[in-house]
């Protein structure tokens, strides 16, 4: 219900995409892509009691899609490692008794103009080495108008100059290697590490605050971002589509894959930690439940935030999609706005990225440790003792920290893009889905997986679902990457463009992920016997021995209690 996806990610989609014009598509593929997916990739690992690799074993030809979801996996963690980093850094200078950093124009990377927000309806703007304070608002936004940019504001300066370290005309030190951002990081793999160490059961307790505390933060800052000045401007640019940016591919390749995203949907963790549950949990119902609640978050998310960029926009006299730089720092720069405006702004600061932590440190943590069974799972012995699991999980987290360095430089956001939107989410993840859903709805057979879900958990699978697995999961998908190719334009971030080499590098990485699929498909076929047709019906016969799966021991009150952190782990994902 709480994750990243919903406190991060969905608000800079829907700002980068037009607002309204993001909700229908992404309503949309909440009921076509998200609750079918999501209970299959529950059903599959419930179903086999295996992770994400062996579960796959139900249909060997596939196999290959396990293969690729664990290398997407892979790629994801760097760029969330670094949004987890983000968030300490800003809880580091929530630390103080002074005015925070983003709320002030009188730090060493501000330029000129900046505009510190300070109250309701009050400017502090320093240029030239002056402050020009005005309460009236009417003069106030003639005044500014004429010099603001999507860069003058106070918490935007923070994000661009000091978290990001992009250079600017004013000095030059701060274009270099991110050194505080640095030590962050390494905070945030440490803190991955030990909680992988420590076991399931320490997530399991942490959860019960980080998946109800969001929606405390998230209401106090919407009930506070309604009583501003052109608050309602903002929210109606949120729900109030226009059509003509439905005609982008991009918008809906944005918003199907947000909701795989969010939902983690095409990544390790979901059948993984389903593989723990009973064979008989009622993992259908609970879908039933969590996956509305999760839209229902991110739309409250999207709320609040755009209340206050309605708020900012009034205030600046400037239109909603000037008012700041899009792309993934957005919930950075309007957040803290809405802290400056409650009473002791710096409690407030430090109990949201307190729990921003939280909330990243289960979305991670799911993925990281899906990789470390998979390792287990493909070499045994790392888990014949305790000292070599621990090797394994400060190996990985070595290897990944490594790779998450070369984020930290004045052009580590570009590459921060880049990884993310073509290593693991955009069309790759569209794609992904695509295989899957013919997995399910072709090979497997959506008549018996209705009998296997059945046998679960005693509810009858809905004849949506199916339709969905067999017709309208891979003709939507496919129908959205022919419209992708045909309207194909460069990635772009902010004002940067990337060139045509770097889009065919993104490519490549993709392929990294998709080769998987064809090539294990190859293979199998290739290790068959008989006909072609004999062949194909040898790849979609379970490897799973008969009954290997249908275990399902008496249940201790133990079990009981674990049963259910395990639930509130997977609400929390």
């Amino acid at each position: 219900m709480v994750g990243l996806g919903n406190l991060w990610r969905f608000s800079y989609l829907c700002f980068k995409n037009g607002g309204g014009a993001f909700l229908i598509p992404y309503l949309l593929s909440v009921a076509v892509f998200g609750l079918p997916m999501y209970i299959f990739e529950i059903a599959i690992g419930q179903f086999t009691q295996r992770g994400k690799l062996k579960a796959w074993d139900r249909i060997p030809l596939m196999k290959g899609y396990g293969y690729g979801c664990i290398v997407m996996t892979t790629m994801s963690i760097v760029p969330y490692m670094l949004v987890m980093a983000w968030g300490i850094i800003y809880l580091y200078h929530s630390f103080t008794t002074q005015d925070l950093p983003w709320t002030v124009c009188d730090n060493a990377w501000n330029t000129e103009p900046c505009i510190a927000y300070n109250g309701w309806v009050s400017h502090t703007k320093h240029m030239n080495g002056t402050n020009l304070f005005v309460n009236d608002t009417a003069t106030t936004n003639a005044t500014l108008n004429a010099t603001y940019s999507d860069t003058s504001l106070a918490q935007a300066q923070f994000w661009r100059y000091y978290v990001l370290r992009l250079a600017n005309n004013r000095n030059d030190f701060y274009g270099g290697f991110n050194w505080p951002m640095l030590i962050c990081l390494a905070i945030s793999y440490l803190s991955i590490i030990a909680i992988t160490i420590k076991g399931i059961k320490s997530s399991g307790k942490v959860v019960y605050v980080t998946a109800t505390f969001p929606y405390v933060m998230i209401m106090v800052l919407l009930i506070r971002g309604l009583t501003l000045e052109g608050a309602l401007k903002g929210i109606s640019t949120l729900l109030i589509p226009k059509f003509a940016e439905l005609a982008k591919a991009q918008v809906w390749i944005d918003a199907a894959s947000q909701v795989l995203y969010t939902y983690a949907i095409g990544f390790a963790s979901l059948t993984t930690f389903a593989s723990y549950n009973h064979f008989n949990n009622n993992f259908y119902r609970q879908a039933l439940i969590l996956v509305p609640v999760g839209a229902f978050t991110s739309v409250l998310m999207g709320l609040m935030t755009f209340s206050y960029l309605g708020h900012m926009a009034a205030m600046q006299g400037v239109e909603i999609d000037k008012i700041l730089k899009t792309g993934p720092g957005l919930i950075f720069q309007v957040i803290p706005l809405g802290f400056s405006m409650l009473p002791l702004p710096q409690l407030w600061s430090v109990l949201f990225f307190v729990m921003f932590f939280f909330v990243a440190v289960d979305s991670v943590f799911s993925d990281f440790d899906a990789l470390v069974s998979t390792i287990t799972d493909i070499f045994p012995k790392l888990k014949l003792t305790r000292g070599r699991k621990i090797l394994t999980n400060f190996g990985l987290g070595l290897f990944l920290f490594s790779i998450s360095c070369s984020l930290l430089s004045n052009s580590g956001i570009y590459i921060f893009e880049f990884i993310f939107y073509y290593g693991a989410s955009g069309i790759i993840l569209l794609l992904l889905a695509f295989f899957e859903s013919i997995s399910v709805g072709w090979l497997w057979d959506v008549d018996q997986f209705a009998e296997d879900v059945k046998r679960m958990t005693g509810d009858k699978l809905s004849v949506w679902f199916k339709l969905s697995y067999r017709y309208f999961i891979p003709t939507i998908t496919s129908s959205i990457f022919l419209f992708y190719c045909v309207k194909w334009t460069p990635l772009k971030v902010a004002d940067y463009t990337y060139p045509v080499w770097a889009n065919v590098l993104g490519w490549a990485l993709s392929l990294l992920s998709l080769l998987w699929i064809p090539g294990v498909f190859i293979y199998v076929l290739m290790k068959g016997r008989g006909s072609i047709k004999q062949r194909l019906a040898q790849g979609i016969e379970s490897k799973l021995a008969d009954g290997e799966w249908n275990k399902t021991p008496k249940l201790t009150e133990n079990d009981i209690e674990m049963e259910f952190r395990q639930d509130v782990i997977l609400t929390s994902i």
